[in-house]
């Protein structure tokens, strides 16, 4: 079976993977593509036999690492990689090549995270030594079985340790930003969808939450071109401002998904001076509007990704440019921001000149286009490249955008409280609301222990019909709170004060979630 996307390279070196029967990645690829150094994804080919046997090339490319969803047992159906491997005759084995690559990762990381002090009897590094000790156990077995049997518990041993050391990393960093000082009173913030405006919502809002984040959809604000429907942006707006909450206005583009934009307008993508115009008309009348109201503005959503709206590069800059000048020529002290959807950058592999989210980022520094504040969204379990990854991938992908300079705010957290589909794979176990819970917990435990990390937003108050990631709102479709709402309330209570010195915990003990 191949990948209905792939490109064929015959003249590019091949690389080539076994399976095998304990191996549940056979006969079936998804979401796989290719990366080369410094994780960055390239074009490439990845296709599967029928005897399970995984080949792929990429042009210019002689040595890259393979990167995939893999059920790896008890730590997850995960997105993962092997290492950059250099082509050879005989196929490698990829279990083993997963386990291999992960057991280092936990030494780079040891190192980058200057946590190489910790003791043996440390959990983490018990872990990873087990892992150690299997995989070399795996290396010398002549049985192809009971290698990829050993493999895959290596592999299951070395995720939990590498996700072991990072929340202890994150509990380290925590203490030290919050140890004297309580953390900001928006440091979390919710997405509120503008379809309801329940008397209960506003009132949770109002005594949990400091700052929000309105969406502004065009598709939703202009349905026709030319019928404008205001009412429903208008009294959130309003009511933010009169209980002084900070806003996060926007996207006022959203390329995430196919309908954010509306059709009559996209339709002019092929004419970039018209396309220009009507955004131009667009964003000027929304800033005018609320511009009084908004002090912070997301510019753009998703605009390098090149999925819904065919953009050259440098159409990609000019369009935040504009959008930039327009909200400063209404209200000069208003802080701005670009939303990266899909911070992994997957995408770069099947999308035609799109543009990998760090290069974008390099490529408006090189334009002059000045920005106040970074958005990331860490959604994962759902679709369009939000393919579930561990805590350790997540946590090393946000340390990548320290050189960007500017604060970072984790602008969409959310994970789903049910499997949607298995195909965007799970953490631990599938999906329910104690396993979203325990993931949020973490997430935001990571998140606030970076120092350059500002604020938390969860990607939404209450599900909805147009949200990112169903079934992940703190709310159900039955007004039910979900458990992701009170363990994130109660985090957020704990930081309201000075967290103090750490305390390790007992030799016996890890620390794994969230405070």
């Amino acid at each position: 079976m191949r990948l209905p996307w792939c490109i064929q390279y015959t003249n590019s070196p091949m690389i080539r993977f076994t399976t095998c029967s304990n191996n549940p990645s056979a006969g079936e690829l998804i979401n796989a593509h290719l990366l080369t150094r410094d994780n960055q994804v390239i074009q490439g080919s990845v296709s599967i036999d029928e005897n399970g046997v995984i080949s792929a090339t990429a042009t210019g490319h002689t040595s890259f690492a393979l990167c995939l969803l893999y059920d790896a047992g008890e730590a997850g159906r995960l997105m993962l990689q092997t290492a950059i491997l250099p082509p050879r005759n005989e196929p490698y084995m990829l279990s083993l090549e997963l386990a291999r690559h992960r057991i280092k990762s936990f030494l780079d990381l040891s190192e980058n995270w200057s946590l190489f002090y910790l003791s043996d009897d440390n959990p983490a590094v018990q872990r990873w030594e087990e892992s150690r000790l299997i995989f070399t156990k795996a290396l010398v077995s002549i049985e192809p079985e009971e290698t990829g049997k050993l493999a895959r518990r290596a592999l299951e041993l070395s995720i939990d340790a590498s996700e072991r050391l990072t929340m202890a990393h994150a509990h380290i960093l925590l203490h030290k930003r919050y140890s004297h000082k309580p953390a900001s009173a928006a440091a979390l913030g919710v997405q509120v969808h503008t379809s309801r405006f329940d008397a209960p919502l506003r009132s949770m809002l109002d005594k949990n939450f400091k700052i929000i984040k309105i969406p502004m959809q065009w598709s939703a604000i202009e349905p026709e071109e030319g019928k404008y429907d205001w009412e429903h942006i208008d009294r959130w707006v309003k009511w933010a401002q009169e209980h002084n909450k900070h806003i996060i206005g926007g996207p006022l583009l959203d390329f995430t998904s196919e309908n954010a934009i509306p059709s009559w307008v996209t339709s002019w993508e092929h004419d970039y001076s018209v396309f220009r115009d009507k955004c131009y008309d667009h964003i000027e009348r929304v800033i005018h509007r609320y511009g009084g109201a908004v002090s912070f503005w997301n510019l753009a959503a998703g605009i390098n990704l090149n999925r819904h709206v065919r953009l050259a590069i440098a159409n990609m800059v000019d369009l935040v440019r504009m959008a930039r000048l327009l909200v400063r020529q209404t209200r000069k002290d208003a802080r701005i921001m670009i939303e990266l959807a899909e911070p992994f950058s997957e995408f770069v592999s099947t999308v035609p000149e799109s543009c990998n989210a760090k290069v974008f980022l390099a490529r408006l520094s090189q334009e002059g286009v000045g920005l106040d504040a970074l958005g990331l969204q860490f959604l994962v379990g759902g679709p369009g490249g939000r393919t579930t990854r561990d805590l350790m991938l997540m946590s090393a992908k946000m340390d990548e955008f320290l050189p960007v300079d500017i604060p970072l705010i984790i602008s969409a957290l959310g994970t789903p409280s049910v499997i949607i589909d298995e195909r965007y794979g799970w953490w631990k176990s599938p999906w329910d609301e104690i396993r979203q819970e325990q993931w949020s917990s973490s997430m935001l435990a990571i998140s606030l222990s970076k120092p350059f990390v500002d604020s938390v937003i969860w990607t939404d108050l209450f599900d909805n019909k147009d949200m990112d990631l169903p079934t992940a709102g703190f709310i159900s479709r039955k007004g039910k709170p979900r458990l992701v709402l009170s363990k994130m309330l109660s985090i957020r209570k704990r930081l309201c004060k000075p967290l103090g010195p750490l305390e390790l915990p007992k030799k016996s003990q890890s620390i794994k979630d969230g405070l």
